[in-house]
């Protein structure tokens, strides 16, 4: 189905579904509310609005994710799971084979909607993909939470962390530790992903706080692995004194390593990546990452439930809910355990 005749359809097909939005809360409430703020930190949620209200009845949420080929959005889904089980919420996970199939996962939105669950949480590829289903899940007072990707203009609220702050904290780390300079590069995410402009804005704007540092490669790794590897290698044959490489996300930072220790500069060159995933933390604790700036998926899957049970129970939840992120090195690796992910 083309995006045309599937925006067609999800128009033609909102009125079907306006009864699905209602709120099991006493009373009915918009899911889409005028809140006080534009945004606030995770954290404050309790203190604000207190306790994540529990349902009254049996309720059926849908996560369409970006892909799960990536222990990131793995980890997402497994905290979407674990959070609904806990307030006895079934929930349905479907995600796109890969990070570039826009219209599957538009397709699988589709059908979900359709489904007419009580809450849709999505994680769109880009930053336009989703909208008609978020614009026909308005339609129907259907609650959409965006979960760290793609933030789409219409949705009740998004969650994740601050992606240009991101960045800002890998140059940061190369400008505190290399206090006389040197040359780093950048390895970028896919071209159209909210993510990685963000976080090459971050980076990039950070960089200029520290004028010894020099940024002489910004090449596009696709958020893969080998891509990434391949990338640097030709990175490091033209500049054999580089100092260090930040990547979009650890995958990449993962293929940056094997690079780097092909070259045999491993020592040499710092290594930064960004999310926070499970292989990334033990390559930080071996001291072959040099750190990565994480954002804890496994915990913004638990707040995209527990945000789409806050609108559901009549709360005015704002826009944007930030998510915690951190610098995670060797020193402190051993603060940030791995959540323990049912099988």
């Amino acid at each position: 189905m083309t995006l045309k005749k599937t925006k067609l359809f999800l128009i033609i097909s909102a009125a079907s579904l306006m009864t699905a939005g209602a709120s099991w809360a006493a009373g009915s409430c918009s899911a889409y509310p005028q809140a006080a703020s534009a945004q606030i930190e995770s954290v404050d949620l309790d203190k604000q609005f207190g306790a994540v209200p529990k349902p009254t009845k049996e309720l059926r949420f849908a996560y369409v994710t970006k892909t799960l080929i990536n222990e990131f959005w793995q980890d997402v889904a497994a905290g979407v799971k674990a959070e609904a089980a806990k307030y006895n919420v079934k929930v349905d996970v479907q995600a796109a084979k890969d990070e570039s199939s826009m219209i599957e996962q538009l397709n699988l939105a589709q059908t979900m909607l359709s489904q007419k669950p009580d809450a849709l949480l999505l994680s769109p590829q880009s930053d336009s993909n989703l909208a008609p289903v978020i614009k026909a899940a308005k339609a129907a007072n259907i609650p959409t939470i965006i979960i760290d990707d793609a933030r789409t203009d219409g949705a009740s609220s998004y969650v994740g962390t601050d992606q240009v702050a991101i960045g800002g904290k890998a140059a940061e780390y190369f400008g505190e530790r290399y206090k006389d300079g040197g040359k780093v590069a950048q390895i970028e995410g896919a071209a159209g992903s909210p993510n990685a402009r963000a976080r090459i804005k971050g980076f990039q704007e950070g960089l200029k706080k520290y004028p010894k540092l020099q940024l002489v490669a910004s090449q596009p790794g696709n958020w893969d692995r080998l891509v990434a590897l391949n990338a640097t290698s030709n990175i490091l044959r033209q500049h054999p004194d580089l100092v260090g490489v930040y990547a979009n996300n650890d995958g990449m930072a993962l293929g940056v390593v094997e690079a780097v220790r092909k070259s045999s500069t491993l020592d040499k060159v710092a290594v930064v990546g960004t999310d926070g995933i499970r292989e990334a933390k033990k390559s930080v604790g071996a001291k072959e990452m040099a750190a990565t700036v994480a954002e804890f998926p496994f915990e913004e899957g638990q707040l995209g439930v527990q945000v789409a049970l806050r609108l559901l129970g009549c709360q005015a939840i704002p826009a944007w809910v930030v998510s915690p992120q951190a610098v995670i090195t060797s020193d402190n690796v051993a603060k940030f355990p791995d959540p323990v992910i049912s099988k």
